[in-house]
């Protein structure tokens, strides 16, 4: 995926797009909704679901600047899918949004700058690895930053997600606005719309499929504790590894912290020995951490109610 546009123009315009777009969808309901999921959505205070939107305009800028080579056909219908995902109440039932990211996958699998596609089996494997990218990127949807920050990871060496996300990541992290009750919310949230967006991306770039490490870890853990207490693999819940470690009383940037800390193996791995030794080598050390971590992190029984998710895909 060439990279030759400008990075600031995406920073520029994603900082500028985000807190316009959120001011908008208060007023118009472009929010997360907790109606039917308070248990694990007791944020009262509305957040706008406006990072898919956002990202998708600063990419575009960069593409206009000089980028070239992004899958635009896959990305808009990522934005497209989650968007109505997002508005849709209760959000779209499980084999329908599984139908839909289907589609979106195979857009993804048949574009034409597609890197290092050049037979069936590089599409199918391009197909299977974008669908385990949206899942795997909307669960870890979970707590404010996670998410962003783990693509920020991911697609660090390409310069336009990069600098699009660096745009995007101070409203769904560190700036706060006053909510109801006291609350400090973010200003922003990515949604399902952005979720799935960067979930395109992670599969679209070479070398950033050894960061789903850890959402795809703790996506499995869930299921089988899922299963084992009775209930669909896909249904959200106070469980994940973000909210063990807001159980130890860390705040949302302690937290991003924590998970990006999980994933560095893997990423020094990935940006030092790609093709090589090195990125298992990397995986098991984040693996080895993954396992400390839930050692060390309250059991998830004893959490309270969770922070709007976007946790409810398929898989």
């Amino acid at each position: 995926m060439p990279d030759v546009g400008s990075p600031f123009v995406a920073l520029a315009v994603a900082a500028a797009a985000t807190p316009i777009l959120a001011r908008h969808a208060l007023t118009s309901g472009w929010i997360d909704r907790r109606e039917g999921a308070e248990e694990r959505k007791p944020r009262r205070s509305p957040v706008p679901l406006v990072g898919g939107a956002a990202l998708a305009l600063a990419l575009a800028a960069w593409d206009l600047s000089g980028g070239s080579g992004l899958p635009w056909p896959a990305l808009l219908g990522a934005l497209a899918l989650g968007g109505v995902d997002d508005l849709v109440p209760g959000g779209l039932a499980p084999r329908h949004k599984l139908w839909g990211q289907a589609v979106v996958a195979l857009l993804l699998a048949l574009f034409p700058g597609a890197a290092g596609v050049a037979g069936f089996f590089d599409h199918a494997a391009l197909f299977i690895l974008a669908i385990v990218a949206m899942n795997a990127v909307n669960t870890f949807d979970n707590a404010d930053g996670a998410a962003t920050t783990l693509c920020l990871a991911a697609l660090w060496p390409h310069g336009g997600a990069r600098a699009a996300l660096l745009g995007f990541l101070p409203f769904n992290l560190f700036v706060r606005r006053r909510g109801t009750g006291g609350e400090r919310p973010p200003v922003a949230m990515l949604g399902d719309s952005g979720s799935h967006l960067l979930g395109v991306m992670v599969a679209a770039t070479p070398g950033a499929e050894p960061l789903l490490l850890v959402p795809l870890l703790d996506l499995g853990r869930l299921a089988l504790v899922r299963e084992r207490l009775g209930r669909r693999p896909w249904e959200g819940d106070r469980r994940h590894l973000a909210h063990r470690f807001e159980a130890l009383g860390l705040g949302p940037v302690a937290v991003a912290g924590c998970l990006l800390g999980l994933l560095l193996p893997t990423w020094l791995a990935a940006r030092i020995g790609a093709g090589s030794f090195m990125v298992p080598l990397g995986a098991l050390v984040t693996l080895a951490l993954f396992l400390v971590a839930l050692q060390v992190t309250p059991d998830p029984d004893t959490l309270a109610p969770e922070d709007p998710s976007a946790d409810h895909g398929p898989l």
